[in-house]
């Protein structure tokens, strides 16, 4: 019933902004036979961007029941509708609640632009990035488990205001959000701070700090729990070959967790065929033995073009305490 109501706000969006924006194709004049117009048509002014994807994934595993999967299915509105005022809406229609990002970003000053709304917190180099454009099909575990947004299952995602732009060869956010996941109210009197920093020291190397303070209200528990994160990350690009890794230390209540990732993709022909290796670590709990995991994975990546692209990744988990388990991922991704 949510998608159908969500399909009906589209068309209507569709239908008012149609008035507005005439198409005219090039190379097609009126005929004789036809009276022309008293006045030109009229041309919108709005820079409107509409796109998505889409994402059918198999998953295998040994001892497991193998299963297909549509496992994302993206629509993005986004556009211009005035000088220094930009937007940005999109929903997932496998999700539930299915509003994904949905913001407004003013440009105050050169290098100084203000977003408010429900967005990506700035955390991470991997929890920034797109799904769309992941070199892997599943995000690291330490991202998954320790980046805020992540770790409370909300997509990556918050609602709040941050301030974002460059200085030299800085790129820097600021921000504070509510720190209750996507799509929900705060739930204490605290707003969360988050902030990241990556310098550009090269035109192929770019290192990075994130931070993240906040308090957590857990049910049952008469004071709010400390949620800190702190992360680090570089990238290397030289010419077919790609070098990125990232370390997140979290302090949540009392317990305390990290991890960090490894990743490696070489380019067998540029834009089209990428192999890919990854080396992840987790421990959930420095204080309890038994607590990491280690996962490698082997994958291959085979581009159309930016948006359309098959992935077929192997994993092989190793926790510390209990058996090793595999996977095997399959993902095909269309876009536009």
């Amino acid at each position: 019933m949510i998608r159908f109501k969500i399909a009906g706000v589209l068309l209507m969006m569709f239908s008012l902004l149609q008035p507005a924006i005439a198409f005219r194709t090039p190379g097609c004049e009126v005929s004789s036979d036809e009276k022309p117009p008293e006045v030109s048509p009229v041309q919108s002014s709005l820079n409107l961007k509409f796109s998505g994807f889409a994402q059918f994934s198999f998953t295998g595993q040994p001892d497991t029941e193998d299963t297909f999967s549509v496992r994302r299915a993206r629509l993005s509105l986004s556009g211009e509708p005035m000088k220094k005022l930009r937007f940005k809406i999109q929903a997932d229609l496998t999700r539930s609640p299915i509003l994904l990002d949905a913001l407004a970003e003013i440009t105050l000053i050169e290098n100084l632009s203000l977003r408010v709304g429900q967005f990506l917190v700035p955390f991470s180099l991997e929890n920034t990035t797109s799904a769309a454009n992941l070199r892997t099909i599943n995000r690291s575990q330490v991202v998954e488990y320790l980046a805020p947004g992540r770790d409370n299952k909300a997509a990556g995602r918050d609602v709040g205001a941050l301030l974002f732009g460059r200085l030299s060869v800085f790129d820097y956010s600021l921000g504070l959000v509510n720190g209750s996941g996507i799509n929900k109210k705060d739930n204490n009197d605290c707003k969360d701070f988050s902030g990241r920093f990556v310098a550009h020291l090269a035109d192929n190397f770019a290192a990075g700090f994130s931070v993240y303070n906040g308090r957590q209200t857990i049910v049952g528990v008469p004071s709010n729990l400390a949620r800190n994160k702190y992360g680090l990350e570089a990238t290397w690009e030289y010419r077919w070959a790609h070098l990125s890794t990232e370390f997140i230390w979290a302090k949540d209540g009392q317990v305390e967790r990290h991890g960090w990732y490894l990743l490696a993709a070489f380019n067998l022909k540029p834009e089209k065929y990428q192999l890919v290796f990854r080396l992840d670590w987790l421990d959930l709990d420095r204080s309890l033995p038994g607590e990491s995991t280690t996962v490698y994975l082997a994958g291959i990546n085979w581009s159309w073009n930016d948006r359309s692209k098959f992935q077929a990744n192997f994993e092989y988990h190793h926790p510390a305490a209990g058996p090793d388990s595999q996977v095997l991922l399959l993902q095909l991704q269309v876009g536009f």
